[in-house]
């Protein structure tokens, strides 16, 4: 399995990532996240502003993919999670929240992204998505 250290880029938000989640029923539901906090080697935090359908999907299964591209080499990861806690305050929330609200400033959306908390997930397994050969 890599270490998230060896694709820290892509935590650093220049490429959006995607966060799939399955509801109990077996619905998927895909969420593309600006940016992806790397914690540590074994541990990736999101914001939630507005995911209401993959907050519902967490509570009945913890159970989420995460892709995310490499800005450098454009080389895409998959990572298999599982949701350890959500928090609504404290320094991992006011982190996250400045980080949104640089975010919201360069976009042009200030006072429309209100982080409601920041969900931490233990990352079970990283690896490398195959490319096709193109002949």
């Amino acid at each position: 399995m890599l270490a998230l250290s060896e694709i820290s880029r892509c935590f650093e938000g220049e490429i959006p990532s995607l966060l799939v989640t399955c509801s109990a029923a077996g619905e998927p539901n895909l969420a593309h996240l600006s940016r992806v906090f790397l914690m540590d080697d074994g541990h990736v935090a999101t914001s939630n502003q507005f995911f209401t359908k993959t907050v519902a999907n967490l509570v009945a299964n913890p159970s989420a993919v995460l892709m995310c591209v490499d800005p450098l080499t454009l080389i895409s990861y998959k990572l298999l999670l599982c949701l350890d806690h959500s928090e609504d305050g404290g320094a991992l929330f006011e982190k996250v929240r400045r980080s949104i609200e640089v975010i919201a400033s360069l976009t042009g959306m200030t006072n429309v992204f209100a982080l409601r908390s920041v969900d931490v997930f233990r990352v079970l397994h990283v690896e490398a998505v195959p490319v096709a050969e193109q002949g």
